[in-house]
């Protein structure tokens, strides 16, 4: 792994140390050296790279800085074939440049869009960012894309029950759709790729037969309907146009979104929202009296958005306090509602822990994460980004409830039946009394087929399904 910076390499090595005192078998390589230049960009031989990661700037010029170096990378004299090229933008009205600047072979990534969409999926769905924190990491169960000729022919629902380990989501045709959650009927055919969820390729294995399942524990009953609620947006920032352009795709028509923040946000709409209700209250968010008397116990949900009036790090202060003030005030009032936030560094994420709030959003890990496993497979993108389309399925963590009968004790492979039956892929479950225990904070994903489970109230099931 070799690094290219306008930085002091022996900086760039202490920094790396610090973070990673033991590489394994992994060498990291660090040159000073402005990539911009192409006297510079050669020090690193760039003929020889499996792949290339343009990472994201910061400041003012974030943007243009990547569309730079993107540039410079196209232009370049290849004596062979040209890596894949990864890289993302901060501002989604650069991905077009980018994209051109990347040229073909290249894949820019719009980062405040898959910020947007993870921050509207987790308003609902506690612990949401701990499974993809997991999916796209290297460590734990992560995304893979596997033909397996001898499924051929069966239906896609009947693939669910032919692992031992690993777990289908979806499907790849032969003319590259993705099928998220494709109907349980879809035939699989021989040139399809199944999208699968393990440990590890090598670890994916086929069962020799399904495995048999309790079929008294199955709930057949159909789960309540969703209906509009309430959500307090805590703070305004340049995402929050398309944070609440996404919520409305999402929220059952007659719900409300609250703004509070010190100044009523000015927002331009081209058209009117179809199932939102837009309102304004005055708050400072760091004040304790300035939240108490924004009646946070009115709503189901509150998201807390980072300031970009301040530096990053003063940002992420800012969001702490209110954060602990939140969740004071919810011990008080003994109705809990969920909380989802924004924070700018991992550490602080770390250091916020102990306000336990459902979810942290750290765009910039999640940019870095998904770059680093699209820089492996570049055919994820098309399932990511399916998977984070409101018009097909999503993740979800149901309660248990909907699917095993609580006090009897099933095993998962009865949880992956009683999903599929309602036209859902199980993928995992979420046990409340572990949620506020790192590192996995309560997530079990592909879990053993046959190992016994008892899930109950506060207990989730993990799902791909169209829906909450």
């Amino acid at each position: 792994m070799v690094v290219l910076a306008d930085r002091d390499k022996v900086d760039m090595e202490e920094q790396i140390r610090a973070r990673m005192p033991e590489t394994g078998r992994t060498q990291v390589i660090c040159r000073s050296g402005n990539p911009l230049k192409q006297a510079d960009l050669e020090l690193v031989s760039p003929d020889t790279a499996k792949a290339i990661m343009v990472l994201p700037s910061f400041g003012q010029e974030r943007d243009t800085l990547v569309i730079k170096v993107l540039l410079v990378l196209n232009n370049r004299a290849w004596t062979g074939p040209k890596p894949p090229v990864v890289a993302s933008v901060q501002d989604s009205g650069n991905l077009a440049a980018a994209r051109l600047a990347a040229g073909e072979g290249g894949l820019v990534v719009d980062a405040e869009d898959l910020a947007v969409r993870l921050v509207v999926q987790s308003h609902r769905q506690s612990g949401l960012s701990v499974v993809w924190n997991e999916l796209l990491s290297f460590f734990g169960n992560e995304i893979y894309l596997r033909r397996e000729p001898a499924l051929a022919g069966l239906a896609y629902g009947e693939t669910l029950h032919r692992y031992r380990r690993g777990i289908p989501v979806g499907l790849r045709t032969d003319d590259g759709r993705i099928l998220v959650n494709p109907p349980m009927t879809t035939v699989v055919s021989e040139r399809d790729e199944l999208i699968l969820i393990a440990e590890d390729d090598v670890l994916i294995e086929l069962a020799d037969a399904p495995p048999p399942f309790t079929e008294d524990a199955v709930v057949l009953s159909a789960g309540r309907p969703a209906a509009p609620d309430r959500t307090l947006l805590i703070g305004w920032n340049s995402r929050a146009p398309k944070i609440i352009d996404l919520l409305d795709d999402f929220v059952r028509p007659g719900s409300a979104l609250d703004i509070a923040s010190p100044r009523r946000p000015v927002t331009r709409r081209e058209t009117p929202l179809s199932n939102l209700t837009l309102g304004h209250k005055r708050c400072s968010p760091t004040s304790r009296p300035s939240l108490e008397s924004l009646e946070p116990g009115d709503y189901q949900h509150i998201l807390v958005l980072s300031d970009e009036s301040v530096d990053p790090e003063q940002a992420d202060n800012r969001t702490l306090v209110t954060l602990l003030h939140l969740r004071d005030i919810e011990v008080r009032l003994g109705d809990p509602y969920s909380i989802v936030s924004e924070m700018n560094h991992d550490g602080n994420r770390e250091v916020a822990q102990v306000t336990k709030a459902d979810d942290f959003i750290v765009s910039n890990r999640l940019v870095s994460l998904l770059l680093t496993q699209l820089a492996e497979n570049k055919d994820l993108y098309g399932v990511l980004t399916a998977l984070f389309d409101p018009s097909g399925s999503e993740i979800y963590l149901k309660p248990a409830p909907r699917y095993l009968r609580p006090g009897v004790t099933a095993d998962f492979a009865t949880a992956v039946e009683a999903a599929r039956r309602r036209g859902e892929t199980a993928i995992g479950y979420r046990l409340g009394h572990d949620r506020d225990t790192p590192p996995g904070y309560g997530v079990h994903l592909n879990p053993p087929r046959t190992a016994p489970l008892s899930l109950g109230d506060g207990d989730h099931i993990i799902v791909v399904a169209e829906g909450p």
